[in-house]
């Protein structure tokens, strides 16, 4: 069976976070007045703190190197080009080496009020990732840039878990047709199985949220369909390692369509449950 592969220092897992910062990212989310941008790098930077943390198996211990994670943002001030690392990292970064690349800062984070309502609250955080709106998008040279980053690192890992790519957008690609772009990036893969491509459409409106559906919305329109097809199918290990198997069907695909903050939230604890892979070691 594939997509069974446990994780350690051995044999890494890996993350590549693929991330819309074209202009359009500075409308408000889901109606309120919170940009589509902030959401989004506030929450990739909880993922990635969740990721280092379960790297640490110790407080008195260095993160250790389970994990490779890479961030590539498109749309933003140099068009398609690596957030997270330095020239030596070429994209991808152990986690033990994280650190190392964060902002420690007291913001305003959004945080879940009594009543489940998302608010703005100061916190001390680890920071990687910033807002940024700007450009066009640029979706195709992304998941290119995407494939040429991984292709290396399957090959160096053959036996580790597949890398995930979680691609987080809310508009259409203006550089082509990026169902082909995702077809030979979801062909690489280690002996564990290929690359698993996920893909959540963030919302400015208040709309019906598709939800890791097993097939194409009925009232779906171009963008969702593309994005639809360019998914992987989700492994029911990966739903059953984030306690979803009893929402989330059989055969259903890496992808939300109309997604506002909780379902972001819950695409990224989808996306990233190889994290409870981890074997120590």
């Amino acid at each position: 069976m594939t997509y069974q592969q446990r994780i350690d220092r051995g044999r890494p897992g890996c993350f590549l976070f693929l991330v819309d910062q074209s202009w359009s990212m500075h409308e408000p989310i889901g109606g309120s007045d919170i940009p589509k941008a902030q959401v989004l790098s506030e929450t990739t930077n909880d993922v990635l703190y969740a990721v280092l943390i379960e790297c640490t198996k110790n407080v008195r211990e260095d993160p250790r190197h389970y994990f490779d994670v890479g961030v590539i943002g498109y749309g933003g001030p140099d068009g398609v080009a690596p957030l997270v690392g330095d020239g030596k990292s070429q994209g991808l970064v152990p986690s033990s080496s994280l650190p190392s690349y964060a902002r420690v800062v007291t913001r305003e984070k959004l945080a879940a009020d009594e009543n489940g309502r998302y608010r703005l609250v100061s916190r001390r955080t680890m920071v990687w990732l910033d807002p940024v709106w700007q450009g066009s998008t640029p979706m195709c040279a992304a998941l290119r840039q995407a494939r040429q980053l991984l292709k290396g690192w399957v090959s160096a890992h053959r036996d580790s878990f597949p890398p995930i790519v979680l691609h987080i957008t809310d508009g259409i690609s203006t550089d082509g047709d990026p169902r082909r772009a995702a077809a030979q990036l979801r062909k690489l893969g280690t002996a564990d199985g290929n690359v698993l491509l996920f893909n959540l459409h963030l919302s400015a409106q208040n709309q019906e949220t598709v939800y890791f559906p097993t097939t194409p919305p009925s009232h779906s329109d171009e963008n969702s369909r593309l994005l639809f097809e360019m998914s992987s199918e989700l492994p029911m290990s990966l739903v059953e390692e984030a306690g979803y198997e009893k929402q989330i069907l059989p055969g259903a695909r890496g992808f939300v369509y109309n997604a506002d903050v909780p379902e972001l939230i819950d695409f990224m604890r989808i996306g990233t449950a190889t994290t409870g892979r981890v074997r120590a070691g």
